[in-house]
């Protein structure tokens, strides 16, 4: 026989939260590699000792914004719906079925006034890395990658720089008119929100034009049969057994360039911050240029890049010796398994467009998707090799 619902609900519940957070759900997982005490840590120098209320737990700020990119829930508001209706959300940041739920003006308060010129994303990405390095999962044959991320701006907030202005001027006028709609001719001044805008016989460059939304997002594409948008470089670079990021930076566009001098910084990063040199390092054939290199063999690293056969001069006839060997053919294998690591990031956790605006605010974007990646890839290894402890 057809069931009827029972109308008559319960009124109290005895119940855990934890109970309610499938034994199999990815929080679980993720939660014991997060440590609250490095993250209190790491922030109690933003905080002031004895003045003041008490702020909401730091170490609950970030685990809010981490899990939110799990979930998929980048903007502020959809992280607080989360935290009101997903249990399994509540649990993870350490909240309690009846614990109230911030504004989410706590999280955009947080980050301008507080933690968006300070590194403490970075090391938090930083301690996965060490966290694998200290159960040898790390190796030295590494691979390089670069993608394009969309910026927070539309093309039609491309306007023509005047050369004569003083940055500053620009600035202000930039500012103004971001603020009111454009006079211009070829615009609807009665549409605010998104104008119409007659470019036909105007060619736009980053020489001559900049966004009045966010001045360092730059046009590119990395294919010349696609109309330039509005982006940001990002640039990656993943140890070869375990596919764990190594370092993630955000560049302005700049074309080829902007690709190969951010992987040479990452490097230097990583020898200074991680104290790691690889061995090898596997990139295609954008990578095959002096500016790369040039500082690989000084840093003496082998590069297991994809050889263009026309290039000639001395660095390039050495680069090609390292092209005959076995680990060269497995480098090119393994270096496109970071495209994957971006598929990842931008199909699920934020990667595809940034939803903050200037350079150093998209930097702190591009750390926490590190950082999520990262962490989705321990817990992996983690149940791999039985060591999982939640």
């Amino acid at each position: 026989m057809m069931g009827l619902r029972d109308e008559q609900m319960g009124l109290y519940h005895t119940v855990q939260i934890e109970e309610l957070v499938p034994a199999e759900h990815p929080f679980r997982r993720i939660r014991p590699l997060i440590s609250d005490e490095e993250i209190r840590k790491l922030c109690a120098p933003y905080y002031s000792a004895d003045n003041g209320r008490p702020s909401v737990p730091p170490e609950q700020l970030f685990l809010a914004m981490v899990g939110g990119y799990l979930l998929g829930a980048r903007s502020d508001r959809k992280l607080v719906m989360e935290l009101k209706c997903n249990m399994a959300f509540r649990w993870f940041v350490g909240l309690d079925i009846d614990s109230a739920v911030w504004d989410d003006t706590t999280f955009s308060k947080a980050r301008t006034q507080r933690f968006d010129e300070t590194d403490v994303l970075e090391r938090l990405f930083d301690e996965t890395v060490k966290q694998a390095m200290a159960r040898g999962w790390v190796s030295l044959h590494w691979s390089a990658d670069g993608t394009l991320t969309r910026a927070d701006a539309s093309q039609k907030s491309f306007v023509a720089v005047e050369v004569l202005e003083k940055p500053e001027e620009y600035r202000k006028r930039m500012k103004a008119q971001g603020s009111k709609s454009s006079t211009k001719e070829g615009v609807d001044k009665t549409d605010r929100g998104n104008p119409d805008v007659d470019w036909r016989g105007e060619k736009r460059s980053n020489a001559t034009h900049r966004s009045t939304s966010d001045e360092d997002a730059r046009l590119g594409t990395k294919s010349f049969r696609e109309t330039p948008a509005p982006v940001y470089q990002v640039n990656g670079i993943m140890e070869n057994r375990h596919r764990i990021l190594m370092g993630i930076n955000v560049e302005r566009f700049q074309g080829p360039r902007g690709e190969s001098e951010g992987f040479v910084r990452l490097l230097k990063r990583a020898k200074a911050r991680l104290k790691l040199r690889p061995k090898t390092v596997g990139a295609d054939k954008g990578y095959f240029s002096r500016n790369v290199l040039e500082p690989l063999k000084r840093l003496r690293i082998k590069p297991h890049i994809a050889v263009i056969e026309n290039r000639r001069q001395g660095i390039h006839r050495w680069a090609k010796r390292f092209a005959r060997s076995v680990g060269y053919g497995l480098s090119q294998r393994k270096r496109k398994e970071i495209e994957e690591i971006w598929g990842e990031g931008k199909e699920y956790h934020g990667l595809r467009r940034f939803h903050r605006r200037g350079l150093a605010r998209v930097r702190q974007n591009a750390w926490l998707t590190g950082w999520l990646l990262n962490l989705k890839r321990l817990a992996s290894l983690n149940a791999r090799y039985g060591l999982a402890t939640g």
